[in-house]
């Protein structure tokens, strides 16, 4: 089994979303070596998808990336929050929808080279439109597919968002959608 010791930290960024932690490490071999990891929070996301097998994006600029970006309702976790509440809550802010039926779809590391973010990721069905509220600084449009023209803007490049692709695969998996 392959494993890394801790021989020291020291946090060197202190942030409102992230904290940044230098390690040294033994490694397998008795050697030594440096990681920089970025602590998260973690977060949760939703998929959506109407009786019709229409599946719900939000289109947004990710400065980080500069460029606009289709991806599921997504957010992170507060201190303790329990990941469906918060998958909930950003349906709701960011679609204007709220599901009667809402399962567990998994999860997935984002980047675990070098990030320890968790995002759990979960499935919204039977779908009621309830007024949209984005945060204050969130400016989003929401934009509806058939499920299967997502498997092909996966495939196709149009969506690059890792936690979307994830939930666009799954979700069509589920649906027997290929």
């Amino acid at each position: 089994m392959f494993d890394e010791k801790t021989i020291s930290k020291e946090k060197v960024y202190s942030g409102k979303v992230i904290d940044v932690e230098r390690q040294t490490v033994t490694l397998i071999n008795g050697n030594t070596a440096g990681r920089e990891i970025v602590r998260h929070n973690g977060g949760a996301c939703m998929a959506a998808v109407d009786r019709d097998m229409n599946f719900y994006l939000v289109r947004q600029f990710r400065k980080a990336v500069e460029r606009e970006t289709l991806e599921i309702p997504a957010g992170k976790l507060e201190k303790g929050e329990d990941p469906y509440d918060c998958a909930v809550r950003e349906l709701k802010e960011e679609t204007g929808l709220m599901a009667s039926r809402v399962s567990k779809l998994g999860f997935i590391y984002t980047t675990p080279g070098f990030c320890d973010e968790v995002l759990h990721i979960f499935l919204a069905e039977e779908l009621v439109q309830a007024e949209k509220s984005p945060d204050p600084d969130e400016f989003v449009n929401c934009e509806c597919f058939p499920l299967a023209a997502c498997v092909e803007m996966v495939e196709n490049g149009e969506i690059c968002d890792a936690k979307t692709i994830t939930a666009v695969l799954r979700t069509a998996r589920r649906f027997g959608i290929h």
